[in-house]
């Protein structure tokens, strides 16, 4: 009998321990979300590697945070148009965006965010010789201006939007004088300004916002991982190391 107790209490000791430990990990076993990357050669250095054959900045964020949540990550690519219908109807999980971006600045009612990772500011961007026409946003207000079709302007009601394929081709607009100015990211208006020898000038900020994970909310019980994930990557270190391989400067918040 005693022999049989003993059984008993090593075989609930071991459930326990079991039930324990799936608790105590922080890792979600296989679960995968699917992001979109885009098209090659968009948004450099964030979608894409502005050396070639390197992964942009949002792959190596998405391999950081897989490894620390267990949670497989997994890239597509569409073009900026497709893009947002595939988060809508549900074929990709997630995006990286800024809420600033976006007109309400609120993720959407099919939407959670995740705490942010780090600050990207965009500018409007010209001819080095007409900076000093756009000392304001404002000051593009009822003018054609330079955007990717598919992004998000929060004000693209104020003036007339000048789609093109992709940031290269911004470049390009304001180096044949199609637009007198664009609206761009830093990093990648320089990166196309160089690969497209046109001398640029940044003029007023149009936006600072704050990068975010934008989370269908069939998966918002992924949150607190994803956002332990993300304060890990930041404490550690990992963030500001990703930021700095790819020459970038910014906040981390």
């Amino acid at each position: 009998m005693l022999k049989k107790i003993k059984h008993i209490l090593l075989a609930f000791l071991c459930l326990s321990l079991q039930v324990f430990s799936a608790f105590a990990s922080d890792k979600v076993v296989d679960q995968k979300l699917y992001f979109d990357l885009g098209e090659q050669g968009g948004w450099i250095p964030y979608q894409t590697g502005a050396k070639t054959g390197h992964s942009g900045m949002l792959i190596d964020i998405a391999n950081a945070l897989q490894a620390s949540t267990g949670i497989q990550f997994i890239a597509v690519h569409f073009p900026p148009r497709r893009a947002e219908k595939a988060l809508i109807d549900g074929i990709v999980d997630f995006d990286f965006v800024c809420l600033e971006w976006l007109r309400d600045y609120t993720p959407g009612t099919k939407f959670v965010a995740t705490d942010p990772f780090f600050e990207i500011t965009e500018q409007l961007v010209t001819l080095k010789q007409n900076t000093h026409l756009f000392p304001t946003r404002q000051s593009m207000f009822g003018k054609r201006v330079g955007t990717v079709a598919g992004y998000f302007y929060f004000d693209d009601n104020e003036f007339i939007r000048s789609d093109s394929l992709n940031e290269s081709r911004l470049i390009q607009g304001l180096k044949h004088n199609r637009f007198k100015v664009a609206i761009l990211e830093r990093e990648t208006a320089k990166y196309w300004a160089r690969i497209n020898k046109t001398e640029i000038g940044f003029a007023a900020l149009h936006t600072i916002g704050k990068l975010v994970m934008r989370v269908r909310k069939e998966h918002s019980a992924l949150l607190p991982q994803l956002n332990q994930a993300i304060k890990r990557i930041k404490t550690s270190g990992e963030l500001q190391a990703i930021l700095d391989s790819h020459g970038v400067e910014s906040q981390i918040y």
